[in-house]
């Protein structure tokens, strides 16, 4: 039994993948910590046992299942999983995704295919086999994650850059599609000081955290709040969105005046 009985999401089932680490485990924390029952999917079992085990522990209403976003078997199992555990989906975060590391000349058809899978198909199956359990129950809220780099075009992680363009279309047309049941929208995060972040070259990390206008990483509590708002009622006339947490990186560049 959770003890968190109460809250801005109380009472709601939410499965979210990529959420053994990073982002979408503090994703599913945050949830749980305001009413929901959260799945964490992943296909890092043993962190996401780890990390879902802990929850519990602390009165939070969380389990795991095994989630490889490019399967469609896999994504009728974890449906199954919620409609048999709780007999309802109410909000799905598709969180999952992979980076890759070349830019348009050098990116070899492995490395595309594999991000385009995950991070493009990944969300197109996660939309495609949640809406039917979120229709049983009358309504849902579908969020994905995009990025900043999928809005501005840039000379590296190519692959990466277009499938999350493609997400906020994906958002777009199915938003039109599937209301006024199910509302989608897109959270773009931007500059997030997680381990992506942490893998760049020190000198490439500073120049751009520089460049946005907020001056610093954003903390990945910061993209949390903005899924609890959109997996709430609060965000009940919201569909087709998108909602930017990213320092101001799509405002405009901070440049420093000339001497």
């Amino acid at each position: 039994m959770s003890k968190a009985k109460k809250g801005r999401v109380a009472g709601k089932v939410a499965l979210i993948t990529g959420g053994a680490r990073n982002m979408g485990l503090s994703h599913g924390r945050l949830l749980a910590e305001n009413g929901a029952c959260a799945i964490l999917a992943d296909v890092a079992d043993d962190a996401g046992e780890r990390a879902a085990a802990e929850l519990r522990g602390q009165g939070l209403d969380i389990r795991y299942i095994h989630l490889d976003v490019t399967r469609p078997a896999d994504w009728q199992s974890a449906m199954k999983c919620a409609e048999d555990a709780y007999g309802r989906l109410d909000v799905l975060v598709n969180n999952a995704a992979i980076l890759g590391k070349f830019g348009l000349l050098d990116c070899s058809i492995e490395e595309w295919r594999a991000v385009i899978e995950v991070n493009q198909t990944g969300t197109f199956l996660g939309i495609q086999h949640a809406a039917p359990l979120m229709r049983k129950n009358g309504a849902g809220s579908i969020i994905n994650i995009s990025s900043v780099i999928g809005v501005l075009g840039t000379e590296f992680n190519f692959a990466y850059s277009v499938s999350k363009a493609a997400v906020l279309m994906l958002t777009k047309a199915a938003a039109v599609t599937l209301a006024p049941q199910i509302r989608i929208n897109t959270i773009i995060p931007g500059g997030i000081d997680t381990d992506m972040l942490r893998a760049l070259p020190e000198a490439t990390r500073k120049e751009r955290i520089a460049a946005y206008p907020m001056g610093r990483p954003g903390r990945i509590e910061e993209v949390s709040n903005a899924v609890l708002f959109l997996a709430s009622d609060e965000s009940a006339f919201t569909t087709g969105g998108e909602l930017k947490v990213e320092g101001g990186a799509l405002a405009g560049v901070k440049l420093r005046r000339p001497a």
